[in-house]
């Protein structure tokens, strides 16, 4: 995964959006994550940003790691949350460009995706590029850690030249949209939306199993 252009391209995205919005829009409530704003949400970037900086968090955040984030800067309004993550961000791709473990390109799959969550909150389209990197990096993690107990599933992006094995064989086929695949495997996709995606064979007893994160009880615009 090109980590250091992917974070540095959906962060320049974020920054620009966020000199867009209204006091309202930038109030308003992110359906995909825990009750945050837009405003919180950025405060949670930023706070990946400095937390990884200062050897605070080697990365994966818990949920009291990313709610401390928040709470550090809710006496800041976006603008400035916008500023110290940006001021922030020379030193954290350069250490995105050095370090090559797997812990470290999860700051990347969390931007990818929050942006993502940002724009569904915003009512806007969804932002596509990478989408394939991404998928690559999360579900063949995911076909790495698959249980040798559950059924196998074959993984196929129906708009992209990517297929992923999960498990020895093809007992299920799940095939959508790479990006859907993407968002389904990181909990953006709810139980019903990903049992009516273009499945052959009964996926009952592997989908919980096919999400990293909760999986949501509703759906998602993005």
């Amino acid at each position: 995964m090109d980590a250091t252009r992917i974070y540095a391209n959906a962060q320049n995205r974020l920054l620009g959006l966020a000199g867009e919005l209204t006091g309202e829009q930038a109030d308003s409530p992110v359906p995909a994550l825990p009750e945050w704003t837009v405003t919180q949400t950025y405060a949670h970037l930023a706070g990946i940003c400095a937390d990884v900086l200062s050897e605070t968090l080697t990365p994966p955040a818990t949920d009291a790691i990313t709610a401390r984030q928040v709470a550090e800067r809710a006496h800041l309004g976006l603008g400035e949350i916008c500023q110290e993550w940006k001021a922030a961000t020379p030193a954290f791709l350069e250490l995105l460009s050095t370090q090559q473990r797997t812990r470290y390109r999860l700051p990347v799959v969390d931007i990818w995706h929050h942006e993502n969550d940002l724009r569904g909150a915003l009512g806007k389209a969804p932002q596509v590029e990478d989408a394939e990197q991404l998928a690559d990096f999360t579900i063949g993690g995911l076909a790495k850690q698959w249980s040798p107990e559950l059924p196998s599933v074959r993984v196929a992006a129906t708009d992209a030249d990517r297929v992923w094995n999960l498990g020895q064989g093809q007992e299920l086929h799940w095939n959508g949209p790479v990006f859907e695949l993407v968002r389904a495997v990181m909990g953006r996709r709810s139980r019903a939306r990903m049992f009516g995606m273009d499945w052959k064979g009964d996926p009952s007893s592997v989908v919980e199993h096919l999400s990293v994160m909760s999986i949501p009880e509703r759906d998602l615009r993005v």
